[in-house]
């Protein structure tokens, strides 16, 4: 697939790339031109994924604090870095839950590890799901342990939602996330850092609302489906122009 992809790059007139880190990939690593590159980032449906209605949502079991992830269940999205933060801060917090939401390889191995820790009584598995607006609006702390990425609907979704993200520095969570003011970012596979992400939000409240308020005000002004369909638009017309 990667060999036919190198000579359809070299084929057309336009290729659209959804963030940067893709831009750059494929300029540096597949030396495709500069010119035939462009960026139109991903859109948000707004009738589905906004923080009205937040509540508590029954699948979680409690919690006056929910973190949570959304996610396909497989080794590179970094789960078993989650659960070791969430159990080195649970300890002293009998108020937290984690929610982990998703199918996929990774299960098992997951609540074996979750079985295995003194948190076992504050981890909830919830299998993929079609109302994912829904559960989203019930966590608080998003977290996006990924070790790779490209622009993440997920991560997307739950700002639209009011949650308030945590996420790798990989990818384009880099431009989704800015740091310390529309969330937190941590290295990939460094469960120490997520912590310290972690307690910082759960000892200050406020300012995980503001990081969560101004994450939902960027992702309403920049990402919405008018935003990106002007922005498609005018890919469309520069190379009909060329």
């Amino acid at each position: 697939m990667r060999r036919l992809l190198r000579v359809t790059d070299r084929l057309v007139d336009g290729i659209v790339v959804n963030c940067k880190s893709v831009e750059a990939h494929l300029q540096n690593d597949e030396a495709v031109p500069a010119d035939l590159i462009h960026r139109c980032y991903n859109a948000l449906d707004a009738d589905q994924f906004h923080p009205r209605d937040r509540a508590r949502v029954p699948e979680f079991r409690g919690g006056e604090t929910v973190i949570g992830t959304v996610c396909s269940l497989r080794p590179e999205k970094g789960l078993r870095v989650l659960v070791d933060a969430f159990a080195r801060i649970s300890q002293g917090r009998g108020d937290l839950r984690l929610a982990i939401v998703g199918s996929g390889p990774e299960l098992e191995p997951l609540e074996q590890q979750v079985a295995h820790s003194d948190c076992s009584d504050r981890v909830v598995f919830v299998p993929e799901a079609t109302d994912v607006a829904r559960l989203l609006r019930g966590i608080d702390i998003f977290v996006l342990p990924s070790d790779s990425e490209a622009l993440s609907n997920s991560l997307m979704e739950a700002m639209a939602c009011g949650c308030c993200p945590v996420a790798t520095r990989v990818g384009g969570n880099v431009e989704l996330i800015d740091e310390d003011r529309t969330g937190l970012l941590f290295a990939p596979g460094d469960s120490a850092q997520l912590s310290a992400c972690l307690n910082k939000l759960l000892d200050q409240p406020g300012m995980a609302a503001d990081m969560a308020q101004a994450a939902r005000n960027r992702m309403e002004r920049e990402f919405s489906m008018t935003t990106s369909m002007t922005r498609m638009e005018s890919i469309y017309e520069t190379i009909l122009a060329g």
